[in-house]
């Protein structure tokens, strides 16, 4: 074989091997330090929030190994540590270290650079703030609420920009999900249909989009809709909305979870307005969302609870009332309308005093 037919050979195999596509991933991450040496690594899955791997950190680092059909949406976790990463076969960094920085593969590149977007509109607010510390108390949360606003829209911007680039594929999917608090819900669902399957079948995706319908339909002024938890009594027993809802009363219902600190907090509120109205016109169900029963039942004893909870609700009826964050607090009105929603401390003190003069 002459040297000129060599040479063509070995350029064929070099240009067929560029143009071969990873067939394995490798995640090479690193640690602030060692003290998160023997510690274990997590893979989340976006979707399912399931744990999809693990591996041990040595020597500060760790090193995740496998192959995949399709890019996936994945999460990092070490103790109060994590990162965001796009899953692909080739050979992906994360450096957990220095603002979890991450790249080496071409959506992980994509992905960097909206994390770093982000961090720098975050940023910016963050320094805004700093500046109003010394400001009179209301004119500080005036400001705050003004930044936040500008925050919100230039967040809003990126997310479009960069989803609008990405339609169909799981980067794509991750930015509407991670930037979903950006944008208004009609925004986000106008997005989401525009998106392909990828996009569309993405599980949490599909979830914020529901929610929003059940925000549309569960508006002040629409009657409510009605939901059953199949043991969602105390004793085991299947409970229903309608079991208290449109009979006659006003009834209040927050929505709750032992483990929120906001929900906490509103205890003494609804304690104070459920000693003073609680009877024939006026009753109190809470409905315990995202949560265990065992911890729902624990924190109802610890916190002295005395109205009845509907238990094991899950994000059934989070979806179903369009809730994204908690506590939130709904008020019936008798025939099961919904009076109010987003009651809060004195706004609820003040609307059920208004409701109740009415009413007597």
């Amino acid at each position: 074989m002459n040297k000129l037919v060599i040479i063509n050979v070995l350029a064929a195999i070099i240009l067929t091997a560029c143009n071969t596509a990873p067939k394995a991933y490798i995640v090479e991450g690193v640690l602030p330090d060692e003290s998160f040496n023997d510690k274990m690594v997590y893979m989340v899955d976006l979707g399912s929030r399931d744990v999809v791997d693990s591996v041990i950190v040595i020597d500060g680092k760790f090193v995740f190994a496998g192959s995949v059909e399709t890019p996936v949406a994945r999460q990092l976790r070490i103790a109060n540590h994590s990162a965001f990463i796009i899953l692909e076969n080739g050979n992906i960094q994360v450096d957990m270290a220095n603002n979890k920085e991450v790249s080496g593969t071409p959506l992980n590149n994509l992905l960097s650079v909206y994390l770093t977007e982000m961090a720098v509109i975050q940023e910016e607010t963050s320094a805004k703030i700093v500046e109003l510390a010394g400001l009179e108390p209301t004119e500080r949360r005036r400001l705050e609420t003004e930044i936040v606003a500008v925050r919100k829209e230039k967040a809003s911007q990126v997310v479009t920009k960069t989803f609008n680039a990405n339609i169909n594929n799981v980067f794509g999917a991750f930015v509407l999900f991670n930037g979903s608090w950006a944008l208004e819900p009609d925004a986000f669902d106008e997005l989401f249909l525009k998106g392909g399957d990828v996009v569309q079948n993405f599980s949490r995706l599909q979830t914020i989009f529901e929610t929003h319908k059940g925000l549309k339909l569960t508006a002040e002024g629409m009657p409510f809709t009605d939901f059953t938890i199949e043991n969602g009594n105390i004793d085991g027993s299947a409970a229903s909305l309608s079991d208290y809802v449109g009979k006659g009363k006003w009834v209040l219902v927050p929505f709750w979870a032992s483990w929120c600190g906001p929900c906490i907090a509103e205890k003494p509120t609804l304690l104070s307005v459920y000693h003073e109205y609680n009877g024939d016109n006026f009753e109190i169900v809470g409905v315990s969302v995202w949560d265990t029963r065992e911890e729902s039942l624990k924190s109802m004893e610890a916190h002295g609870i005395p109205w009845q909870v509907i238990l094991d609700g899950d994000a059934v009826p989070a979806i179903t009332y369009g809730i994204k964050t908690i506590p939130h607090i709904i008020l019936f009105a008798p025939d099961g309308t919904i009076a109010a929603r987003g009651l809060r401390g004195t706004a609820l003190k003040d609307k059920l005093a208004e409701v109740m003069c009415e009413c007597n």
